[in-house]
C-alpha cells in the first residue's frame, strides 16, 4: 500500500483534467480560425462578386 495523502488522487485527476483541457484547445484552435477564414472569404467573395455585378 502506497503511503499517499487523501488528495493525491484529486490532484493527479486535475492535472490530467488540464492536460485534456489543453490538448483539446490546441486541436480546437486552428480548426475555429480555418471555419473564421473561410466564412471571412465566403463573405468577402460574395462582396466582391456582388461589386462586380452592378
Amino acid at each position: 500500500m502506497q503511503d499517499w495523502d487523501d488528495d493525491a488522487e484529486y490532484h493527479a485527476a486535475v492535472g490530467r483534467t488540464w492536460l485534456t483541457v489543453v490538448i483539446a484547445l490546441c486541436c480546437a484552435g486552428p480548426l475555429v480560425r480555418a471555419l473564421f477564414a473561410g466564412a471571412l472569404g465566403f463573405f468577402g467573395l460574395s462582396e466582391v462578386l456582388s461589386t462586380v455585378s452592378d
